[in-house]
């Protein structure tokens, strides 16, 4: 039995679950699953155990980047905000028509290298391609994958919806949920899937399969302006694509979501950058956590995150990189760092466990997932540690928080990672 145990001694450790990290701790693993935690002191193993001494190091739970979009690391700088946010989605939609197969492949796999080497081992990428599902298998990364459906594009709605039912049909039989990789549904938003295709998915979740399911949702002023108001550039764009398109005003995304049925269906809505406080009462009380993307929103110059009114409702909120279409890092540590400039006031650990304790929480992993504790997964990451003592442990979080190097250490499900080069940091 011990030759399937490692036990790692690293300076500090940060475990999400103690008031304070410990000092000089050791982290006692067995095959996939953490068994004992606690000071090196009071570490009294066999001596045939294998070990392995971290140094200076900070050790904590692996970073879980709760939205992004992997299919798109090869549009880095691609495309511009110029213009809005509804020009944007346009022009995505443009780009991803001409991206080949292999073009998103060889994104997927860039994307999924920058996520291991600044700390994500955990991603939930949605997958526009469908070909994350087999390729993530291959990195070492833990994901889930949710295949995004949007069909305004779609001159047959009914067409579209037995490719749907098809594509489920063959994942549900030859990708059961496993324990590295697991698979959801991503509509993409309010106004890009039609009511028709929410009511088809709905009556086809209840019947056949449930699975997570996360949505982009009041994302931008144009997207409430077109469901306050009915017109707007989104409502303007959208028309162009179909005339007879319309949405139902006045009301808002997540209103509107909650009429038709549907946010008691919904685990992770994505941005919620315009939502008011029957927004927030409505996403608490559904249990429907939020997934803030600091860099997408900076790119975009989206209205403030309503960070307070979301936490009074006592909606968790997560954080994620989105696409490096509208983002130039999959680093979770820059998106921290850029939170914090926003909200300066909000403590770092609480920053730290929108990557960590409440990530795990919000896609349904908070036993296994997102903290440094018995019987949850070995998914582990080590920054370098301070050079001096620090003062107070909050100045260890912030030390934390401040990372701008590519992590020295990495297990993913008890399994060590390979340390990767840091002699290029191209996402500061």
């Amino acid at each position: 039995m011990s030759s399937s145990r490692l036990v790692l001694f690293a300076r500090y450790i940060l475990t999400f679950e103690r008031p304070r990290p410990i000092e000089h701790g050791f982290v006692l693993i067995e095959g996939s699953r953490i068994l004992q935690v606690g000071e090196r002191r009071h570490y009294h193993g066999p001596r045939e155990i294998r070990m392995l001494d971290l140094g200076n190091i900070v050790l904590l739970p692996g970073l879980i980047n709760a939205h992004c979009h992997l299919d798109y690391s090869g549009l880095k700088g691609r495309v511009s905000p110029r213009g809005g946010f509804a020009p944007w989605v346009l022009a995505m939609g443009a780009w991803s028509r001409s991206l080949t197969t292999a073009d998103y492949m060889r994104a997927i796999l860039e994307g999924a290298r920058e996520s291991l080497a600044w700390g994500t081992t955990t991603v939930c990428d949605v997958s526009t391609s469908y070909e994350s599902l087999g390729l993530l298998a291959t990195t070492g990364l833990r994901a889930r994958v949710y295949f995004e459906l949007l069909d305004l594009v779609h001159r047959s709605p009914a067409d579209y919806w037995k490719q749907v039912q098809e594509r489920i049909n063959l994942v549900f039989r030859t990708h059961p949920p496993a324990e590295r990789i697991r698979w959801g549904l991503a509509p993409h938003s309010p106004y890009s899937v039609s009511r028709e295709l929410l009511d088809r998915l709905a009556r086809h979740m209840d019947k056949h399969v449930s699975v997570p399911v996360t949505m982009h949702l009041a994302e931008s002023r144009d997207e409430a302006r077109a469901f306050r108001a009915g017109k707007g550039p989104l409502m303007e764009r959208l028309r162009g694509l179909r005339p007879s398109f319309d949405l139902p005003h006045p009301t808002t995304p997540v209103q509107y979501l909650n009429q038709v049925g549907w946010l008691p269906k919904l685990d992770l809505a994505v941005h919620c950058n315009t939502v008011t406080d029957k927004d927030a009462r409505l996403l608490a009380k559904n249990r429907v956590a939020v997934v803030h993307c600091p860099g997408s929103h900076a790119f975009f110059k989206h209205p403030p995150f309503p960070y307070a009114r979301l936490r009074r409702a006592g909606v968790t909120v997560c954080l994620g990189t989105d696409s490096l279409a509208s983002n130039r890092s999959l680093s979770m540590f820059r998106e921290m760092q850029v939170f914090h400039r926003a909200h300066p006031n909000v403590p770092a650990r609480e920053i730290l466990e929108m990557a960590t304790v409440k990530a795990a929480q919000a896609i349904g992993d908070g036993k296994r997932l997102g903290a440094v504790s018995p019987g949850f997964l070995a998914d582990l990451i080590g920054v370098e540690g301070t050079a001096k003592a620090p003062r107070s442990f909050e100045v260890l979080y912030e030390h934390v928080l401040r990372n701008r190097k590519p992590v020295s250490f990495t297990m993913i499900q008890g399994e060590p990672q390979l340390r990767l080069s840091r002699s290029k940091n191209p996402c500061f």
